[in-house]
């Protein structure tokens, strides 16, 4: 469950404003109908028909941003389900990584999934809450984890060296 915040303030009869952590909205109209402007480019008209009862459309978002990687990644962007999981699934900042036989899966918002084979991997370090790790083609990947848990992190680590022959074991 996230936590959400926003104000919503009344800018003139029939005219509200609503300010949210990511977008914000203008509402005119009242009570018989409404017509909704948010900032992602979205436009909802609400009709009320009866009491209890409603009609609403929306339209006109815009389009998302394509979903490619920043700079080129050190491996296959497939879309592949994930194998058998050789390190638990961690939430990242706007996304998760997790590790299955094949490699690791990073999975961010408004970019493609990256999938980092286990020979490419050279390093998985972690320090503190930034887990950073670097392929054979000198590429690097920091990712924030927003974990609860600094025990189950490690583990991750520690279970993507043993994969990746990182270590000793």
């Amino acid at each position: 469950m996230g936590l959400r915040i926003n104000k919503s303030f009344k800018v003139a009869p029939g005219v509200r404003i609503r300010l949210g952590s990511k977008s914000s909205s203008l509402s005119v109209g009242g009570k018989a109908g409404r017509v909704t402007l948010n900032s992602r480019g979205r436009r909802t008209t609400t009709v009320r028909l009866a009491p209890g009862v409603s009609y609403s459309s929306s339209k006109g978002t815009r389009p998302k941003p394509s979903r490619t990687a920043v700079g080129a990644p050190a491996a296959s962007t497939d879309r592949a389900p994930l194998g058998p999981l050789i390190a638990p699934r961690r939430n990242i900042t706007q996304g998760w990584l997790a590790a299955d036989e094949r490699g690791v899966v990073v999975q961010r918002r408004e970019h493609d999934d990256v999938r980092i084979p286990l020979v490419h991997l050279v390093s998985a370090e972690l320090d503190g809450k930034e887990l950073t790790l670097k392929t054979s083609d000198a590429t690097t990947y920091c990712l924030r984890l927003t974990t609860f848990s600094a025990a189950r992190d490690l583990r991750f680590v520690e279970a993507l060296a043993r994969a990746a022959r990182l270590t000793q074991s």
